[in-house]
């Protein structure tokens, strides 16, 4: 555990920088700002990392919007995480996602029953603003998440959680119990708090920024982003050019980040993002063209990380709530008219596969893909599907894609040019990252294509993560009512895992693949390239980076 500090000691306040000053930090690696209020100091070359991404719409609260969260969850820290392994690949780990560690908690016991969970919290912890962590942060920050309109982790989280109220009791200062309804959702729970619907905030700083119309400060933690107990905080941040944060000595987390300083600078191109890691101007680029990482994949001087059972996928959701999409024989047609290998091929150059048309990770134990549609590239079936929809042919509408996502923009113009020889007339709406954020939350386009993934890998997540009723997150606004029996009769056994469970599992994902509400393409490896002088990254069930594990070496 790292030394401790006064946790009364005046912290570093956040600067919103100019962009001088963040390119000024971009390129003075040897002795990057460390802090507003006149406070700094200099990092060595091996303490320092440098990031570069398109923009990604960076975001601190999910309880506000869905926008980039990865700088957010290294500001942030859960009950509980999953550890990391090693892989085959040098330099790169990767996370084991069925084994739970105390992070924030010290310990945890469980129930002979296995309803009650009760954790124990780490003793001396502090947040950013040197508040001493208790069980009072970790209640409220649930009842936040739960009570603001604006937040996925209601839906996104049921039945599993259903009310913070009912679920959750402050034993003492250091103490918080969670009582399950059920059995059966032991791992799913703690899967969930090891990941960021399980974040606990700093209540005592967001109580004092609270107002009447803004009661849990969720539009104010939007824009101040250091409420958290996480080892890392934000120094310096500007939306349209990029951020700083520099790692906590006073946190008292069980780890102790090697890197001190990130900068994240905000490049557009991702042409430029490469030639930046192999300038040495920058160590890993982000949301780079698969094209690039292939041929990338044998330079000594780069890693470009790839993994076993990737959980990325590339998704088409087709909205349900307006035509033509309204109609299910027009979406099955549609899921005929992708060409999958075309893709594959073509525009993600081996970095990508497809393992069935449905969603379910299916190296999970107890996996059946029982009564799973199988989806090709059939022309004539998708006409034939078009003509018993009663509807004519050509189909328009728009297909929404992120400007910062050169691969998936190649994805779409396929998909444009083979659709078209399947009765399908579509037009590519290219928008930034903060347009497609939006849509993404309000429903209000026809289909839209982005990369995405269940962040909680357990069946019961998998099939409820887009599908939630009420939920921003229900991606193609879908709602059925025997789905959900189909989905819950998963969860009458203990292990999620089993095969009896597979079953359940499996009769719910062919009900849902065969409605199509979301068109699943192929599952994709990280769109990273990383310097050979950086190890430590890990990939993760959220695909966001873990600053903390990182080391470079100069």
């Amino acid at each position: 555990m790292p030394e401790m500090s006064d946790p009364h000691a005046p912290r570093r306040r956040l600067r919103r920088s100019s962009l001088a000053l963040v390119l000024a930090a971009a390129f003075a690696l040897s002795a990057c700002a460390a802090g507003g209020s006149g406070t700094s100091s200099s990092a060595d070359a091996g303490s320092t990392i440098t990031i570069v991404q398109p923009d990604n719409n960076m975001g601190w609260s999910l309880d506000y919007t869905f926008s980039g969260m990865e700088q957010s969850i290294n500001t942030q820290a859960t009950l509980l995480r999953k550890p990391y392994v090693d892989t085959d690949q040098a330099g790169v780990q990767a996370q084991n996602l069925a084994s739970f560690q105390p992070y924030l908690a010290e310990s945890m016991d469980v129930s002979s029953d296995g309803l009650v969970y009760t954790f124990h919290l780490r003793k001396g912890v502090v947040s950013a603003h040197g508040n001493p962590l208790t069980a009072e942060d970790v209640r409220w920050s649930f009842e936040r998440k739960f009570k603001t309109a604006t937040s996925v982790s209601y839906p996104a989280a049921g039945p599993v959680w259903y009310d913070p109220a009912k679920q959750i009791s402050v034993v003492d200062d250091m103490t918080v119990s969670f009582t399950l309804t059920d059995a059966g959702y032991g791992s799913e729970f703690q899967a969930l708090l090891s990941d960021v619907l399980g974040e606990v905030y700093d209540s005592v700083w967001l109580k004092q920024n609270a107002t009447a119309e803004d009661p849990y400060a969720v539009a104010f933690s939007a824009k101040n982003p250091n409420f958290g107990f996480g080892p890392y905080e934000v120094t310096q941040w500007d939306p349209s050019t990029g951020a700083t944060l520099v790692a906590r000595d006073d946190a008292g987390l069980p780890i102790t980040p090697a890197v001190k300083t990130i900068i994240v600078r905000i490049v557009p191109d991702s042409g430029a993002r490469v030639t930046a890691v192999q300038s040495g101007s920058a160590d890993i680029a982000e949301n780079v063209d698969p094209a690039a990482l292939a041929d990338l994949s044998k330079n000594p001087s780069v890693t470009v990380p790839a993994v076993d059972n990737s959980n990325q996928h590339v998704m088409i959701p087709l909205l349900t709530n307006k035509a033509p999409f309204d109609n299910q024989l027009v979406r099955q047609a549609f899921a005929y008219a992708v060409p999958y290998q075309q893709i594959i091929d073509n525009v993600f150059h081996g970095r990508a596969v497809r393992n069935g048309s449905g969603f379910l990770d299916t190296k999970a134990p107890g996996y059946s893909d029982a009564g799973l549609p199988d989806y090709t590239y059939d022309p004539a079936k998708a006409k034939s599907l078009l003509a018993q929809a009663g509807v004519s042919a050509p189909v328009a509408f728009s297909l929404v894609v992120s400007a910062s996502d050169p691969d998936l923009n190649n994805a779409a113009i396929q998909i444009k040019s083979a659709a078209a020889d399947a009765g399908f007339d579509v037009t590519i709406d290219k928008q930034d990252q903060s347009a497609f954020n939006a849509q993404r939350v309000d429903h209000s386009s026809q289909a839209f294509i982005l990369r995405d993934y269940a962040i909680t890998m357990t069946p019961g997540y998998e099939l409820n993560v887009y599908t939630a009723k009420g939920s921003g997150n229900n991606l193609a606004d879908w709602e059925d009512d025997t789905f959900y029996s189909l989905k819950a009769a998963g969860y009458a056994f203990p292990d999620a895992f089993s095969s009896e469970a597979g079953a359940a599992w499996a009769a719910a994902q062919a009900y849902w693949i065969t409605a199509s509400p979301i068109v699943f393409v192929a599952q994709t490896q990280p769109p990273v390239l990383l310097s050979s002088k950086v190890t430590g990254y890990a990939t993760r069930s959220d695909q966001w980076m873990d600053y903390s594990n990182l080391s470079v070496t100069r």
